[in-house]
């Protein structure tokens, strides 16, 4: 059984992220990674929490430095062996950050980290309680020391979430244009997309300049997550699926995928319960929320051509071409 004190879950961007994140949130987990820090998903670690990290992080001088603070120095100490640790493990999973963030908010790991053996300390030194939220997640491009861990059976649960990329597609320009309540994000990447999004005047030039540029964001992520999909060890669930009945679907089967992340959670949550609680319009990223809105989009041409290109992606998820 994996350990469930902590959780990797792994969705292309705008294929619902927020609805899993809520059964996360209501099931005791806090939230790093590929999403948007607020006061009801931040860690807040304890004391003893925050020594653990430190241990980990810091050489044994600076460690015992921890030990004998005051609460001010405590807390600075702490905050940066924490942030030390935390971007550390953005790049074991193999993320863009200096892409995404700049190096300014990166703030290189190893000029933070001085315990020599840090780098191969395994997924379970991090902090319990949390779950971890990537876009994509590449095999070969993330830490062998994780896949280890994972393969051993010791590792976190791990989740798949999708979405019709379709759908995703649409939303994701309506999110780089600024169409959502709190603009784009702090990925700073997606500003160049903003910048030449605007510049395109029907939706048949703005999907034509996503399927034909290799940069796009998010281009991949589908075809990247297809060995997660494939993997016996990872539960998938679908946003059409998670979004019930309040954006679409239905009950049954919402509380038929709760079910499957409660069972590999471990947990004993009754699904129906904890079903009514994650649909909600108040997500930074939420625009319309709705399944299938690409049909009024895409035009024949635009149809034919992403069938074409993502003829693989469709067919693996079980998406009508």
């Amino acid at each position: 059984m994996p350990d469930a004190s902590r959780a990797v879950v792994v969705s292309p961007q705008k294929s619902g992220t927020h609805l899993v994140q809520e059964l996360l949130i209501e099931l005791g987990y806090t939230s790093v990674g590929a999403i948007k820090q607020n006061e009801r998903n931040t860690p807040a670690l304890d004391h003893g929490t925050r020594l653990a990290v430190a241990r980990t992080v810091y050489d044994d001088a600076t460690y015992e430095r921890c030990r004998q603070a005051g609460p001010q120095e405590f807390a600075r100490l702490t905050d940066r062996a924490w942030h030390g640790m935390l971007f550390a493990w953005y790049q074991r999973f193999g993320q863009p950050v200096l892409s995404r963030y700049g190096a300014g908010l990166l703030q290189d790991p190893a000029a933070i980290v001085s315990a020599g053996d840090f780098w191969t300390s395994p997924f379970s030194a991090t902090p319990a309680g949390i779950a971890w939220y990537w876009h994509q997640l590449v095999p070969g491009h993330f830490d062998g020391q994780f896949t280890n861990e994972w393969f051993a059976g010791q590792g976190p649960p791990v989740v798949l979430n999708v979405r019709d990329p379709r759908d995703c597609l649409i939303s994701l320009i309506n999110f780089l244009e600024g169409r959502t309540a709190n603009g784009f994000g702090n990925f700073a990447e997606r500003q160049i997309y903003h910048r030449i999004l605007g510049r395109c005047g029907t939706w048949d030039e703005k999907i034509e300049t996503a399927l034909t540029d290799p940069h796009f964001p998010a281009v991949t992520e589908f075809a990247d997550a297809i060995w997660l999909w494939r993997h016996p060890d990872v539960v998938r669930v679908r946003y059409e699926e998670l979004v019930g009945p309040r954006g679409g679907g239905s009950e049954q089967a919402q509380t038929a995928a709760v079910q499957r992340v409660l069972d590999h959670l471990g947990s004993g949550r009754d699904p129906l319960e904890v079903a009514r609680k994650l649909y909600s319009e108040a997500s930074w990223s939420f625009y319309s929320g709705g399944q299938g809105g690409w049909r009024e989009r895409f035009s024949p041409r635009m149809r034919a051509a992403f069938a074409e290109r993502y003829a693989l992606v469709l067919e693996t998820y079980g998406y009508e071409p």
